[in-house]
């Protein structure tokens, strides 16, 4: 869905707006196969079958549009999307849960051509556990996809990505292949490297001939990255066949979240539906809110100090610095346009990872590490943050060394261990790079030193790569102590698994062959 609420343009449907490059990472998916243009007779009944879906949510507030795809099922008006497009549950502008008093969805037929049409729909059922919906308008529909066997579908297999991306109104096809079978967060998907960005959720992944085998939900961190997501046709053929009795109600806003909350020992309040603060004795309030499928806790900082943008840029340049000694979250901006740059403190973990004790573990870090940051603004020393790491024994970390390579193993990465460090080369030419720091499991990749001709010029690209860190959930962009950058992450061992190693692995590739698209490769400092 794309809403004019949303936090940023699509962090889980399609986290980043700028359309790059596809970079192809082998460590996650086998060679592509080679793409076949589609039949006219099949692109004319993907035009005639693929939809824009428009949806306006009535809250206290005004009205927030949106909108997405979806993809006729029958001849008599029965059409498939996510159930996130039609929610009437959304996010506001800082990922604030917002709850519509009501919903108008419209569907639409060849949009941005001469034979536009237009038409009510009304929601039959809604499934936010598999993120389906089944709509259903007023028409005949003789023009349908047919839902393939899903579970037939070998990797590398040619498939095309149809939808509306960025709310566009006519229709894109984009080729691609199945680039794994995977499960993420307790879920079945066809893995794809089609680009999708934001308002493709809902449309179809469908074969040569036209037949369907998924319905694309999930983009991680950018079109540029090969973890797109598809429902498998195969689960939506499994839900059409239920009682729609039988769907769960959709989830009470910050209901997990509240329950997370309660196995700890943390005192918080409710100051707005699914938004939780956590107050300190050091005066910081830490705010937890369930952001998309993300546990997101979250300081504002204010304005990002200086006054003048050169002075910002210096300031940005040590707040790249500090995110190298965060263990869990990141400095980010956001950039508020008139209102001007945000910073956060900021953490994100998948939902389905968090715990009441990593919740309580990240608060406390990110209290703390916000204090840390006002005596960098205080030009204090504020210390190492050692004793916010887990550590452990010579014997525990040897263990960790030991989980992480087993991680690894089971995630079908090719790598090389360098004593405690596994080393995974992708064919971007990017090394990736996992160990155990202070407890912690570390993946970085370095993108070498800080772009920049001088000091003034390295603090406008800091401002530009803070903005970049605010729109990736899973990772940061850190400067080391010889001014060289890395994107790097930090979890916890004992929650990594396979999927969430092989997906942070692709997501550190693509993120640094991004950057090094985007700014050349800079030579070290260190």
């Amino acid at each position: 869905m794309r809403a004019t609420s949303s936090r940023n343009t699509g962090r889980r449907i399609a986290v980043m707006a700028t359309i790059v490059a596809a970079v192809m990472l082998t460590q996650v998916c086998a060679p592509p196969a080679e793409a076949q243009g589609l039949s006219a007779d099949t692109v004319s009944k993907i035009k005639d079958a693929v939809v824009l879906i428009d949806v306006t949510l009535t809250t206290a507030d005004g009205e927030i549009g949106g909108s997405g795809s979806g993809f006729v099922v029958s001849p008599d008006g029965n059409i498939i999307t996510n159930a996130h497009v039609v929610s009437m549950v959304t996010e506001n502008q800082v990922g604030g849960t917002v709850v519509a008093e009501s919903r108008d969805v419209e569907v639409v037929f060849h949009p941005g051509t001469a034979q536009e049409q237009t038409f009510p729909a009304q929601v039959l059922r809604e499934h936010h556990e598999h993120d389906l919906a089944l709509l259903k308008i007023e028409r005949a529909t003789p023009v349908y996809l047919e839902l393939a066997d899903s579970d037939a579908v070998p990797e590398t297999s040619a498939i095309y990505a149809c939808g509306h991306p960025l709310g566009l109104r006519e229709i894109s096809i984009r080729t691609g292949t199945v680039t794994a079978h995977r499960t993420w967060e307790g879920k079945p998907y066809v893995e794809h490297d089609a680009s999708a960005e934001e308002g493709n959720s809902g449309g179809p992944v469908v074969l040569a001939d036209g037949r369907v085998i998924g319905v694309h939900t999930l983009t991680l961190v950018s079109s540029g990255m090969l973890t797109k997501f598809a429902i498998p046709s195969n689960v939506v053929i499994a839900w059409l066949a239920t009682d729609a009795a039988d769907d769960p109600p959709p989830a009470i806003p910050g209901k997990a979240l509240r329950d997370l909350l309660a196995a700890t020992d943390l005192t918080f309040e409710e100051p707005e539906a699914g938004n939780f603060a956590i107050p300190y004795d050091n005066d910081v309030t830490i705010v937890a809110h369930e952001y998309e499928d993300f546990l997101r806790l979250h300081c504002d900082l204010g304005q990002l100090p200086g006054g003048s943008r050169l002075l910002q840029g210096y300031c940005a340049m040590e707040a790249l610095r500090f995110n190298y000694t965060d263990p869990v979250g990141r400095l980010s901006l956001w950039d508020r346009g008139e209102n001007g740059l945000v910073l956060y403190w900021e953490c994100q973990v998948p939902m389905s990872m968090a715990t009441g004790d990593y919740l309580r573990t990240i608060a406390d870090i990110g209290a703390n590490q916000v204090a840390r940051w006002g005596a960098v603004l205080r030009a204090e020393q504020p210390g190492e943050p050692s004793e916010l790491y887990p550590g452990g024994t010579e014997e525990e970390i040897a263990t960790m060394v030991e989980g992480l390579k087993q991680q690894i193993e089971q995630a079908g990465l090719n790598f090389e261990q360098t004593e405690t460090t596994f080393e995974m080369p992708y064919d971007n030419e990017v090394t990736v790079r996992s160990t155990i720091y202070k407890g912690m499991v570390w993946t970085y990749a370095y993108t070498g030193g800080m772009p920049g001709q001088s000091p003034a010029d390295q603090g406008q690209i800091a401002i530009e790569l803070l903005k970049r860190n605010w729109d990736d959930p899973l990772g940061r962009l850190s400067l080391d102590s010889d001014t060289d950058l890395v994107w790097e992450t930090q979890v916890p061992s004992s929650f990594l698994t396979p999927d969430y190693m092989a997906i942070l692995s692709a997501t550190a590739a693509s993120q640094v062959a991004d950057f090094i698209e985007q700014y050349d490769k800079i030579p070290f400092n260190g």
